[in-house]
């Protein structure tokens, strides 16, 4: 029984294998068009010296290329974020680093103000609240809750438009038992 089944699927693929094995007849190559070749009239100038002989310079066209007020093709556009530069205050320590770079190691919220504790790559723990300058696109920290940080960035994009994006650093996942 098995090799009836098997047997009949084979030979129907087999058959439409070889079928499609055949050869084509080859297509005829397309004929040459006739091309006619037109001289251009010579011009006409005053006394030539030497006749024959001598050559004509043309003036070809000049082209050059302004590339004032345009953009760059070649220009990477998903790497750019310029940040937006506000004064000439000295950067925190928080404004120094990236926002990927910060670990959320707690938050609390109670009575009072909701705060959030973050350690930054070297090792150093901060504090933040609503208003806290964090992050190197100008990031300000617009709310903390259970689940995080929420932070709002102002950068220029590709095509130079100020934009506004609203990044969360979360709390890590509990290991462990529950």
């Amino acid at each position: 029984m098995t090799y009836r089944a098997l047997f009949l699927p084979l030979l129907i693929m087999f058959v439409f294998f070889f079928a499609g094995c055949g050869e084509e007849a080859p297509t005829p190559a397309p004929k040459p068009k006739k091309v006619e070749k037109v001289e251009a009239p010579m011009p006409k100038t005053g006394n030539v010296a030497g006749g024959s002989g001598a050559k004509m310079e043309e003036a070809a066209p000049v082209y050059s290329y302004d590339p004032a007020g345009r953009k760059d093709p070649f220009e990477v556009l998903m790497e750019l974020r310029k940040p937006v530069i506000v004064a000439d205050e000295p950067l925190t320590p928080l404004q120094q680093v990236d926002l990927g770079q910060l670990r959320l190691v707690g938050v609390i919220i109670g009575k009072g103000v909701p705060m959030a504790m973050v350690s930054a790559p070297g090792g150093k723990s901060y504090v933040l609240r609503s208003g806290v300058k964090v992050g190197r696109n100008n990031g300000v920290v617009i709310g903390v809750d259970p689940e995080g940080v929420s932070v709002q960035e102002k950068y220029y994009d590709f095509a130079g438009e100020v934009r506004e994006s609203v990044q969360k650093i979360e709390l890590p996942k509990r290991e462990g038992a529950n």
